[in-house]
């Protein structure tokens, strides 16, 4: 059998990655790998940030036999495991944050397109910013400032410094034209955009790609973390697990800078110059989107 192809989708929180990475499970004969890379840095041997027993939230039960145990695992190890034979297999998916990565660039598996998902800050932050905020230990919401966390829960470039940084590492080094495209496009524009990332991916695509099944079921059949189930993920991640189709956004629900408390905002605006210059390039090796500019 012929090598399969093997992507690297890297991402930044709250961008639609989850939701992209779950109608890609069903393009036949295709292995998902779910944050790999998140699992080192919080759970691994080697974790930058580490989480005891009483961190991790265990009130979402994890099927047995769904998933590894990452504290078994390191950098390294997810790297050898990504440049496995996947003969078996046509496609091999991988999604991962970017920000996990940093300081460990010599884990970046060989044998992979890469591409960029990106999302306009004032969407990445306040979600975020919801996602991880905590009741009982974060104090009044309206006072809750992103640029007052340790950087276990918001790291020094808020996301978009981080990806940047990988973008030009991975042109330098692997790809000198990585794809790049925007969750916000692929909401509005799924039929469209998401044909042409397979099509620049090499990624089989049909339009039955385009609606798929509601249900949790299929992380069943991702390599995914344990703990990283365990931790928050069916949490955060609800909406896109139980998503059939990607969706426009509602103007109703649309993040505004009031979602950002005032010390937030110059958090976004440390992050639109990285946006800016990402977004320029996106879908760049396709020709099939000249409405998306």
């Amino acid at each position: 059998m012929e090598e399969p192809v093997k992507v690297i989708l890297w991402s930044t929180p709250r961008s639609l990655s989850t939701v992209l990475t779950k109608c890609l499970s069903f393009v036949p004969h295709s292995l998902i790998w779910y944050e790999p890379f998140v699992g080192a840095m919080r759970y691994g041997c080697d974790a930058r940030y580490t989480r005891s027993e009483e961190d991790i939230d265990v009130k979402y039960d994890v099927p047995a036999g769904v998933g590894y145990e990452a504290k078994y695992t390191d950098y390294l190890w997810y790297k050898h495991q990504l440049e496995a034979d996947f003969r078996e297999k046509e496609v091999v998916f991988v999604k991962a944050n970017s920000y996990a990565i940093t300081t460990r660039y010599d884990a970046i598996p060989d044998g992979y397109k890469h591409s960029f998902l990106i999302r306009h800050p004032l969407k990445v932050l306040a979600s975020w910013k919801k996602g991880i905020y905590q009741n009982d230990k974060d104090g009044p919401y309206d006072a809750f400032s992103l640029s007052s966390l340790p950087e276990s829960r918001v790291p020094s470039g808020y996301f978009f410094k981080e990806m940047y940084d990988l973008y030009q590492h991975i042109k330098d080094n692997y790809d000198s034209d990585p794809v790049v495209l925007d969750g916000d496009d692929l909401a509005m524009n799924p039929g469209t955009v998401l044909k042409a990332y397979c099509n620049a991916m090499g990624i089989p695509y049909t339009d039955d790609l385009l609606q798929w099944n509601p249900g949790y079921e299929i992380i069943q059949k991702w390599q995914v973390s344990r703990e990283l189930l365990h931790f928050d993920f069916l949490k955060q991640m609800k909406t896109a697990l139980s998503s059939s189709k990607f969706c426009k956004p509602s103007r109703s629900k649309e993040a505004t800078t009031a979602d950002l408390c005032k010390a937030d905002l110059h958090c976004l605006d440390y992050c639109m110059p990285y946006y800016a210059k990402l977004r320029m390039g996106r879908l760049r090796k396709s020709r099939k989107c000249k409405e998306m500019g």
